[in-house]
């Protein structure tokens, strides 16, 4: 009988064992063991590198960054930090990074990197050859307020001339922009200097106008996946909606090579500009996201129904084209006849097996005028992060008709927001044991709750909720005036002891 030690394997298997090892474990287990160990973690593996977590203290976050990268910095193809936890975490990267002559990173992905230290990546030389950036910020993170819009944009196409990847969710300040006889201006000249070809295939960006997306689609002509949010200011505020100009479509030559889009209108206005502008480009698409929230009325030319969706969008895209739809819509003066909720029910796009589309009703009158009318339509699988408890029933299953597991229905979420009323109890029915609802949530994906209305949870209800939910790490209860009075963070080690901790101080 033959045997074989771990030493006995080929390189490249080595290396492929090493790729699902932690790079720490690796380092200080194999880095002293041997020359050819030594030599294959140093000059012959290339690394994939994540670095931090929301909880990893400052200190260790240091001594991840040195002992990893000033050992095997210069082998290190994809970088992923999480700075939430740390002072100067860039500066830290850099210095470690600075240590070798050269380096292979071609992807880096930046989680809560503020402004200033944005700045200081790209002044880095070698920015230049990164043809992946990625940044991912927190809600109070003051890249959530710029002044000037796609500055930013502007500065990470100009000094990364190989970028083709590249996602900068940052959200400009509507409040401070100026009036928009000017403002159209202002982006053409904020954009000049992105006439040049650049080399982006892949772009997700912030919120912004659509006056911006105009200027923006003819300066990057090679785009195939397009991801923006659209937030126009109410211009019209007191002349009505029907006064809103809309853009002349863009000539779909300037985008041939566009065929995936995903937009998220965050009002009435962003809906319809937007659709107007890229109405010669659906037809060319593979697959369309469309988010929505936002107001409407009954009638008029500016109104978001079933058959504005089934007309502007679905019947425009090609035969074989896939769709995603997330739409919150908040009909005025509609709340008893709830004719637009009843219009969509008779849309074919509606009536189609694939993809399969829910409509639900929404109760929540906190934020509601009193004769408006709020529904969800979505379709399965729903690919946003934040599960809404409006979206389930006790007939859920037998409306969808759909056998899949909870984690395939709703694969990315993370986020779970709950509403409780006192006649509709969404909360406790989610909870039960009992309850089909409860099965078609993604329990194991939720690492945060979000609770309105604090006034419908028992110690009861929450502590089932909690149990269910186990890998969450944070729970924010919200009263009926929209303030967070509670917020707690679960030490998953002292899960349960915390859990009846918290529950037993919040009710007292």
């Amino acid at each position: 009988m033959n045997t074989s030690s771990f030493e006995d394997l080929a390189n490249d298997i080595l290396s492929e064992i090493i790729y699902y090892l932690s790079p720490t474990d690796v380092l200080q287990s194999f880095s002293s063991l041997n020359k050819r160990f030594s030599n294959l973690i140093t000059n012959e593996h290339l690394w994939h590198i994540s670095i931090g977590d929301s909880r990893m203290p400052l200190m260790i976050f240091i001594e991840h960054s040195h002992n990893i990268l000033k050992l095997i910095g210069n082998r290190v193809i994809s970088l992923r930090l999480n700075l939430m936890n740390t002072i100067g975490g860039w500066s830290i990267i850099s210095s470690s990074l600075h240590y070798h002559q050269t380096l292979l990173l071609r992807r880096l992905h930046l989680i809560d990197i503020k402004p200033n230290e944005f700045d200081k990546l790209l002044s880095n030389h070698f920015v230049r050859q990164l043809h992946t950036l990625l940044v991912d910020v927190t809600p109070s993170n003051p890249f959530r307020s710029l002044k000037t819009e796609g500055l930013h944009l502007v500065k990470v196409c100009s000094r990364m001339p190989l970028l083709r990847i590249c996602r900068l969710p940052f959200n400009y300040n509507n409040q401070d922009a100026i009036e928009v006889v000017t403002y159209p201006l202002k982006s053409y000249m904020m954009l000049s200097s992105l006439v040049n070809p650049n080399q982006l295939r892949n772009l997700s960006i912030g919120i912004h106008s659509s006056y911006f997306l105009e200027q923006l689609l003819l300066c990057i002509p090679l785009i195939e996946k397009l991801s923006f949010s659209i937030e126009d200011q109410d211009i019209n505020m007191n002349g009505g909606y029907n006064k809103i100009i809309l853009p002349t479509a863009i000539d779909a030559h300037h985008l041939k090579h566009l065929s995936s889009l995903h937009m998220n209108c965050l009002n009435n206005i962003s809906f319809h500009r937007i659709v107007s502008l890229l109405s010669s480009l659906f037809n060319q698409l593979t697959h369309l996201l469309l988010k929505l929230e936002a107001d409407t009325l009954v009638y008029g030319s500016m109104i978001i129904s079933g058959d504005t969706i089934q007309k502007l969008i679905i019947d425009r895209l090609q035969r074989m084209a896939t769709y995603s739809l997330n739409l919150l819509l908040y009909v005025k003066n509609d709340l008893k006849e709830k004719r637009v909720f009843n219009l969509f029910h008779r849309m074919e796009f509606i009536q189609r097996e694939k993809p399969k589309v829910v409509i639900r009703e929404c109760y929540d009158r906190s934020n509601l005028g009193s004769d408006t009318h709020c529904f969800i339509v979505f379709t399965l699988p729903y690919n946003d992060t934040t599960l809404l408890s409006h979206m389930f029933s006790n007939d859920f299953e037998k409306s969808c008709q759909i056998s899949m597991a909870a984690t395939n229905l709703f694969p990315h979420t993370d986020t779970l927001r709950l509403y409780g009323y006192k006649k509709t109890n969404r909360i406790r029915d989610l909870v039960k044991c009992e309850s089909s609802v409860s099965s078609f949530i993604p329990w194991s994906l939720i690492s945060k709750i979000e609770i309105n209305d604090s006034e419908v949870i028992t110690q009861h209800t929450l502590k089932s909720l909690l149990e269910k939910a186990y890998n969450v790490d944070t729970l924010d209860i919200v009263d009926h005036r929209g303030i967070i009075i509670r917020t707690m963070l679960y030490n998953k080690e002292n899960y349960g002891t915390r859990i009846n901790q918290q529950v037993r101080e919040f009710f007292h």
